[in-house]
């Protein structure tokens, strides 16, 4: 009786240190990523497929991704759409510059309905009055900021103030740009080239000249310095990575490479850098 009493009470004194590492390894092994909305498709695909931890993921603008990790100081993965972005987690000391690495590429487009019956074929072609647009939100979203570089440096400045008071809405992430088009709220939107990939069967895109183009987006992907298992966030960049990844970037119609973004666009352009936005667009 002794002997079965020490035992229990061996057992209760190693209990909370058991239970305590139970915990330790069930937080170790999950993962949290924040990204940029701009990948959600391919990544919800490669999250459910991916085996070696539980991984969630919340998506945003990239203002809004930046400023949760920053406030926050949790997560393990930062997934953004440009270079410059991901340099200013950097320097803010809330990414690892070792960790950094690039994955796909997007380059920016006119999106319309499946057919385009708006016959939409230029820019200027968003300013007439049959034609309803909606952009991303410039001081929110990369795409946002693109867009209205674009417009700036493409058109004259009564043309661009005509354009912006034509905006039906200004929306806080990309997928919900495709989400305006596909309930028929507007025409057109400027977004980048992969959201044919997000709905192939109902929208098309307009490609915009090589030389109305600025820049071109580059997915880049990062282990955040507040992970608690950037071993865990390493092996999961990995899989995103892999052969594996890339194939499901490539089903959602995402360009894997430099040379392909080159040839789709038909000229090199800028991959990155920090767009030039008029104080219109910031404060209208």
């Amino acid at each position: 009786m002794k002997r079965i009493s020490s035992k229990i009470l061996i057992y209760l004194v190693m209990l909370p240190f058991i239970i305590l590492n139970v915990l330790s390894i069930a937080c170790a092994e999950e993962l949290m990523v924040f990204s940029g909305a701009a990948f959600k498709k391919p990544l919800d695909d490669l999250i459910q497929s991916y085996d070696k931890a539980k991984v969630s993921a919340n998506y945003g603008g990239v203002t809004a991704i930046l400023t949760q990790l920053s406030l926050g100081r949790q997560g393990d993965v930062f997934v953004v759409p440009s270079p410059d972005v991901m340099e200013q987690a950097v320097q803010n000391g809330l990414v690892k510059k070792e960790s950094v690495r690039s994955f796909v590429y997007a380059v920016p487009v006119m999106v319309v309905k499946k057919g385009n019956p708006k016959g939409i074929h230029s820019i200027e072609d968003l300013l007439r009055p049959d034609v309803r647009f909606a952009m991303a939100n410039p001081e929110m979203v990369y795409i946002g900021r693109l867009a209205a570089e674009i417009f700036d440096r493409n058109l004259p400045p009564d043309k661009v103030d005509a354009l912006r008071k034509k905006v039906q809405t200004y929306v806080d992430d990309i997928s919900k740009l495709l989400s305006y088009l596909l309930m028929d709220q507007v025409d057109a939107v400027l977004g980048f080239d992969f959201l044919k990939g997000w709905a192939p069967n109902r929208v098309d895109i307009v490609k915009l000249k090589p030389n109305e183009v600025i820049r071109i987006g580059n997915g880049q992907i990062g282990v955040t310095t507040s992970s608690k298992d950037p071993q865990g966030a390493e092996k999961f960049i990995g899989f995103v990575l892999s052969g594996k990844g890339q194939e499901v970037f490539k089903k959602y119609g995402y360009l894997t490479s430099l040379k392909e973004t080159y040839a789709f666009l038909g000229a090199k352009k800028p991959v990155g850098g920090v767009p030039q936005v008029g104080q219109e667009w910031i404060s209208r």
